[in-house]
C-alpha cells in the first residue's frame, strides 16, 4: 500500500513556478530589446546630429564613449549593489534612469547636454546584464540556463535587427529627436512592467522541476552549494579571467558593429542611408536565430546528454572566434554583398562568444 509519504512528490512543470520563471525570462528579454534600442539610436542619429550640432567623427566618438565609460566603470559597483540590495530595487532605479536619459537626449539643445544624457544612460543601464545573469541563476537550474540566457541575450541581436530599420524610418521621417523620444517612451513602459512584475523566487519555487540527470556533474551541481568567493578570490579563478577576456573581445566587436555599421555602409560602400539601415539588420537577424538554436538549445542539449559543460562551451568559443576573423575581410570589402557575407560570419562569433560566457556568469552570480 502506498502512502502519501512514500510517494515522491514531483510537481508538473506547468505549475505556477514554472510559468513564472518563463515570465521572468520574457520580461528580461523585452528589457534587453528596449535596452539596445536605447544604445543603437545614436548610430541611427549620426547624420542628424552632424546637421544639428555640426559634429565630426571625433566628437561622435566622444558621444559614444560618453555611454561606454560610465557603463564600464559602474559594472563592479553595480554588481556589489545587486548583491547587497537585490535585483528588484536596483533594476527599478536603473530602468527609470535610462528612460530619463533618452528623454533628456531628445530635448538636448547643445552637445554638452546631449553628452550628459549619454553619461546618464551608461549609469542607468550598467546594472542590467549583471542583474539578468543573477536572475537567471536564481530562477533556472543549471541544465536550463543556456537556453534561458540565449532567450534574453538574443534580444540584443534582434533589437539591432529590427531597431536600426525601425528607428531609422522614424528618424528619416520625423527627425533624430523622435528616435530618442520613441526609445524613451518604450523605456518608461518597461520600467512600469519591471516594477510590477519582477520578483525573486519564493522558497521552494525553483526546485519543483525534476529532470533526468544523465551524469554525475549535473547531480553535484544540484546538491552541492556554491561556495562564497570574495572579489580577489574571484580574480584568481581561471573561469573568471576567461570571462573577462572573452567579454572584452566580444564587446569591442559588438559595439563596433552596433555603433558604426550604418555609417560604414553609407560612407564606405556609398549605399543610400535608408538602405544601409536594412543591410545593417542582416547579420543581426542571423545572430538572433543562431543565438537561440545553437547558443541556447544545442548547448543545453549536449550538456544534458552528458557532455562536459566546460568542454562544450570551449569548443563553441573557439569556433565562434574563428568565424569572427571575418571582420578582417570586411575591412577590405568593396561591395555590399561581400561585406554582408563576411559580417554574417561575425554574427556567428557574436552569439557563440556571448552565450558561452554569460552562462558561467549566471552560475557565479546566483
Amino acid at each position: 500500500m502506498h502512502t502519501a509519504e512514500s510517494e515522491p512528490q514531483i510537481l508538473h512543470p506547468a505549475n505556477s513556478g514554472h510559468r513564472m520563471r518563463w515570465n521572468i525570462a520574457i520580461l528580461l528579454g523585452i528589457g534587453v530589446l528596449i535596452n539596445y534600442f536605447d544604445r543603437v539610436n545614436l548610430s541611427v542619429a549620426h547624420t542628424g546630429l552632424e546637421h544639428s550640432f555640426g559634429i565630426n567623427d571625433v566628437v561622435y566618438g566622444y558621444l559614444l564613449g560618453a555611454y561606454n565609460i560610465p557603463y564600464a566603470i559602474c559594472q563592479i559597483p553595480m554588481g556589489a549593489l545587486l548583491d547587497r540590495f537585490g535585483i528588484k530595487p536596483i533594476g527599478r532605479i536603473g530602468a527609470f534612469l535610462w528612460s530619463l536619459a533618452s528623454f533628456a537626449a531628445a530635448a538636448a539643445a547643445t552637445v554638452p547636454i546631449f553628452y550628459s544624457a549619454r553619461l546618464l544612460l551608461g549609469v542607468g543601464e550598467a546594472p542590467f546584464f549583471p542583474a539578468n545573469a543573477k536572475a537567471i541563476g536564481r530562477w533556472f537550474p543549471p541544465h536550463r540556463r543556456s537556453f534561458a540566457t540565449s532567450f534574453f541575450d538574443s534580444a540584443a541581436k534582434f533589437s539591432s535587427a529590427i531597431g536600426i530599420p525601425l528607428i531609422g524610418i522614424i528618424v528619416l521621417r520625423f527627425g533624430w529627436r523622435s528616435g530618442f523620444l520613441f526609445t524613451g517612451a518604450l523605456s518608461l513602459a518597461y520600467f512600469a512592467a519591471f516594477y510590477f512584475i519582477y520578483r525573486d523566487p519564493r522558497p521552494g519555487e525553483t526546485d519543483h522541476y525534476v529532470a533526468p540527470v544523465r551524469h554525475a556533474a549535473s547531480s553535484s551541481a544540484r546538491t552541492t552549494p556554491t561556495p562564497h568567493l570574495g572579489f580577489f578570490a574571484l580574480l584568481r579563478q581561471p573561469k573568471v579571467l576567461g570571462l573577462t577576456i572573452g567579454f572584452g573581445a566580444y564587446n569591442y566587436v559588438f559595439y563596433l558593429l552596433l555603433t558604426w555599421l550604418p555609417s560604414y555602409f553609407h560612407q564606405a560602400l556609398h549605399i543610400d542611408l535608408f538602405d544601409s539601415f536594412f543591410y545593417t539588420a542582416i547579420p543581426w537577424f542571423i545572430a538572433t536565430i543562431a543565438d537561440l538554436l545553437i547558443g541556447g538549445l544545442l548547448v543545453d542539449m549536449l550538456i544534458h546528454r552528458g557532455l562536459n559543460s566546460s568542454r562544450v562551451r570551449m569548443v563553441a568559443l573557439v569556433l565562434g572566434t574563428l568565424f569572427g576573423l571575418g571582420i578582417f575581410g570586411a575591412a577590405f570589402a568593396h561591395t555590399r554583398f561581400a561585406a554582408v557575407y563576411l559580417l554574417i560570419g561575425i554574427a556567428a562569433y557574436l552569439f557563440l562568444l556571448r552565450d558561452t560566457n554569460m552562462v558561467p556568469a549566471a552560475s557565479i552570480t546566483q
